[in-house]
């Protein structure tokens, strides 16, 4: 009867300076090889949807207080038609976080809000040199915290772009927005479906506010001191 050898046994050791997957190390900087993270993905997947959380709410906040100012403010006052362009830049800004949260983070969701805060940007700074042309450097409309609202227009552009750029060099969750487990499914959660609630009834108000202002024809330059078409 022939002896069978007893099978070798497997005498390597795995490398210790290896850390295992996940493993956060200072070596990983200076590593192809070694993998380094400082967040776990369930943490990078809810910082990412309180970043487009807040960049979705901010936007309509600026424009819901707009309106409330236009409307109980007696007189009362209307935007012209600068600020009802702004109003849709803020609007185009709060749609790459809503894109977001609905279908996961893509760059091309950030590149509509780029799109929006350098719209914003543009019809800001071009309000701003035709109010220092005509009326000086007074300047005209209201006035929020010592600066008007078409430079504070100017500056919450600036800080979105700046926040959209940081988002985009942020690659690992796009990666994260791929896994099955943070994948958006087809139910929409209920928080995201208050939100939506609430973005169709600001860019709704807005739209009727848009229409009983300017009718069917341009936006006036200046704005009428009372709703031109408003049927009632």
């Amino acid at each position: 009867m022939v002896e069978k050898n007893p099978p070798e046994e497997n005498l390597t050791t795995p490398d210790e300076d290896s850390p295992s997957e996940g493993q956060a190390t200072l070596a990983a900087f200076f590593s192809d090889n070694k993998k380094f993270q400082v967040l776990s993905d369930q943490r990078v997947n809810g910082l990412v949807r309180l970043f487009n959380y807040i960049g979705l709410i901010v936007p309509l906040l600026v424009v819901l207080g707009a309106m409330t100012v236009q409307v109980f403010a007696s007189p009362l006052e209307l935007p012209c038609s600068h600020c009802n362009m702004e109003r849709l830049a803020y609007f185009t800004l709060a749609l790459g976080p809503a894109l977001n949260l609905r279908f996961g983070s893509r760059p091309s969701h950030y590149a509509i809000s780029l799109a929006g805060a350098m719209f914003l940007a543009t019809v800001s700074i071009d309000m701003m040199v035709r109010v220092a042309q005509n009326v000086g450097p007074a300047g005209w409309g209201p006035v929020v915290l010592g600066l008007h609202v078409n430079s504070w227009s100017l500056i919450i552009s600036i800080v979105a772009g700046v926040a959209i750029a940081i988002m985009l060099l942020w690659e690992r969750q796009f990666a994260v927005a791929q896994l099955a487990a943070y994948r958006p499914g087809p139910k929409t959660s209920t928080v995201l479906k208050i939100a939506m609630i609430i973005v169709i009834a600001i860019i709704s108000l807005d739209f009727v506010s848009v229409a009983f202002e300017c009718g069917p024809g341009i936006c006036p330059d200046g704005p009428p001191p009372t709703y031109p078409y408003w049927p009632f």
